[in-house]
């Protein structure tokens, strides 16, 4: 349904499923030790069945938009694709909150830059990146779930050209608060609903693939959801509905360049038979110009991480 996407990585001889997410920088997995109800029903990493297994024990925590998560450090072997990192430190969770009890992937694969990662040590792409493995760029092509033919991407060291046919566009990224250093964050330039600029001045945005909606400031959600016919506000809820078969179209302006998203991406999930939840929250992260965009907007893009000339591309 959309809602996220994953990839498999091996530590060690175990299998996990790993959310792939720009919006973090840790890489943990479920600890056999740990019993938090997202553990228990997930894959979780037992350290004595891999030979290569070093234990680092220093602790770690996170926090996310929604959920966190704890526990202390490991070192192994790592692959991922056709490549493998050796004696990698990764995080072993011993807590887990349980926000993601009922998705799929075990554990997260953060792709932010280095800065970002509280167990002091480097991302696992830049790691590949450090040993020449790979150039410091990767990519994603996020596919639609209805469209079985579609097959998603997750590209290190380039880009796939077979998902996109127009020249990538990049966008620098930026640091207005150093509390967002260490993202991928960039300069936003405007909302267009149904090719009516909202005309908004000043405006950045976190790009986060492992974020399931897009997050405005209230006034901004207000503002996008007041030229979407038939939307309501649900006070109790702090949300909105859209009727669900709604033909409006939201773009975002980036970088001079307008990016539109198709309007069946625009709901999360049904109220009724006419209504969804609209995949646009009215939830501020930082400050009032401060916006986090999800998949609803980078599964209708191509995307691009330049980690060297820190800059995040867009092609179509």
């Amino acid at each position: 349904n959309d809602i996220g996407y994953y990839g498999k990585l091996t530590i060690g001889n175990q299998d996990f499923n790993m959310i792939l997410d720009t919006g973090s920088s840790n890489l943990f997995v479920p600890n056999k030790d740990c019993i938090s109800t997202t553990c228990t029903n997930h894959n979780k990493f037992d350290s004595a069945k891999s030979k290569t297994f070093k234990i680092a024990g220093n602790p770690w925590s996170i926090k996310f938009g929604i959920g966190s998560a704890s526990g202390i450090t490991g070192i192994d072997d790592i692959k991922i694709g056709d490549f493998v990192i050796k004696q990698q430190i990764f995080g072993l969770a011993n807590e887990i909150s349980d926000d993601n009890a009922n998705f799929i992937p075990d554990g997260v694969l953060g792709l932010a830059f280095d800065d970002l990662n509280t167990m002091n040590t480097s991302t696992l792409v830049s790691a590949l990146v450090k040993k020449n493995e790979i150039k410091p760029i990767f990519s994603f092509h996020l596919s639609h779930a209805l469209d079985f033919d579609d097959q998603g991407t997750f590209t290190l060291g380039g880009v796939d050209e077979s998902k996109f046919t127009g020249k990538i566009n990049f966008n620098k990224v930026i640091y207005p608060t150093s509390a967002t250093f260490g993202l991928w964050q960039i300069n936003i330039d405007d909302a267009i609903v149904d090719n009516q600029p909202i005309s908004f001045v000043g405006r950045s945005a976190i790009i986060d693939t492992g974020t399931s909606n897009i997050l405005m400031p209230e006034n901004d959600a207000a503002s996008v959801h007041n030229l979407i016919p038939g939307a309501k506000y649900v006070t109790n809820s702090k949300l909105y509905i859209i009727p669900s078969n709604s033909t409006t179209i939201i773009s975002f302006k980036i970088g001079g360049i307008v990016y539109p998203i198709q309007s069946t991406d625009l709901c999360i999930s049904p109220v009724d038979s006419f209504h969804c939840i609209s995949t646009i929250l009215p939830i501020e992260i930082l400050d009032a110009t401060t916006w986090l965009i999800g998949v609803p907007f980078l599964k209708n893009v191509y995307s691009v991480y330049d980690m060297k000339n820190k800059s995040v591309g867009f092609a179509t």
